[in-house]
C-alpha cells in the first residue's frame, strides 16, 4: 500500500506461495510476454495506483497485474478498448478459444525474465556522504513515488551509496538520474516504541527525497 498505515499487517498467512489460483502464473506470463515482446506502453506500476480505491482494495494481487496488464496493451494499440470483455463473452457463449504456439518466443521471454535487472548507473557526486546523518522529507506526493510514507520526517544515517537510477515519481523531474542512498533507520524512531528489541530498517531512497539534518 505504498507505506501507508491502517492496512493491517504486510505479512500474512499464505504469503510464501507464489500463486493462489491457477489463473494467477497466466497473468503473470501474459505481464511477461507485454514486457518482452514491447507490446504494452507505461508503467503497470503507476497504472494500478489508478485504480479507482474501491476497486484496488476488493481486487488481488495478480487481478491488479492484470487491470494494468490490459490498460498497458490498450495505451500501446495492441488491443482495442473493450476487446477482452468482448472475448470473454465470446468464450461464454461457445467460440473456440484462440491458441498460439510459438517456442522461440517462449525461449525468449523466459530468458529475459531469468536475465533481465534494473541496473543502476555510476555515480559521479553526491550530496550525501556515508555516515552523514540525513531526514526523509516530508513530501506531498500526487501521483507515484518511491518514498514510503512511514519514513517521511525521520531521521536516519547514508550507510552506502547504490549509484544512480532515474527519478520515478511522475512530475516534471521524472526521468532525471540521480543518486540513490542505502539509508538506517532505527526502529522506534520509524514505528515508535515497543516491547520488541529494537532493530534497524534499511531502505534505499533517491536524492531527492533527503535532505540534511
Amino acid at each position: 500500500m505504498g507505506g501507508m498505515a491502517g492496512f493491517g499487517p504486510v505479512v500474512e498467512p499464505g504469503v510464501e506461495a507464489a500463486y493462489h489460483e491457477r489463473w494467477e502464473p497466466r497473468v503473470f506470463a501474459m505481464w511477461a510476454i507485454t514486457a518482452a515482446e514491447g507490446l504494452g506502453a507505461g508503467s503497470g506500476r503507476q497504472l494500478r495506483e489508478k485504480m479507482a480505491a474501491d476497486e484496488y482494495l476488493r481486487a488481488s494481487y495478480y487481478e491488479r497485474w492484470q487491470w494494468s496488464n490490459e490498460r498497458r496493451l490498450v495505451a500501446k494499440g495492441t488491443i482495442a478498448e473493450g476487446e477482452v470483455d468482448g472475448w470473454v463473452e465470446r468464450l461464454r457463449g461457445g467460440e473456440k478459444l484462440p491458441t498460439h504456439a510459438d517456442p522461440s518466443q517462449a525461449a525468449r521471454v523466459l530468458g529475459i525474465v531469468r536475465t533481465a535487472t534494473e541496473e543502476l548507473g555510476p555515480t559521479s557526486s553526491t550530496i550525501f556522504a556515508v555516515g552523514e546523518r540525513i531526514r526523509v522529507r516530508r513530501i506531498d506526493s500526487v501521483g507515484h513515488t518511491r518514498c514510503p510514507r512511514y519514513v517521511r520526517g525521520v531521521l536516519g544515517e547514508v550507510v552506502g551509496v547504490r549509484g544512480t537510477y532515474p527519478f520515478p515519481d511522475e512530475g516534471p523531474r521524472r526521468g532525471e538520474v540521480e543518486p540513490v542512498y542505502a539509508v538506517s533507520f532505527l526502529s522506534q524512531d520509524v514505528f515508535g516504541e515497543t516491547d520488541e528489541p529494537g532493530w534497524v530498517v534499511y531502505l534505499d531512497l533517491q536524492e531527492s527525497y533527503l535532505e540534511a539534518a
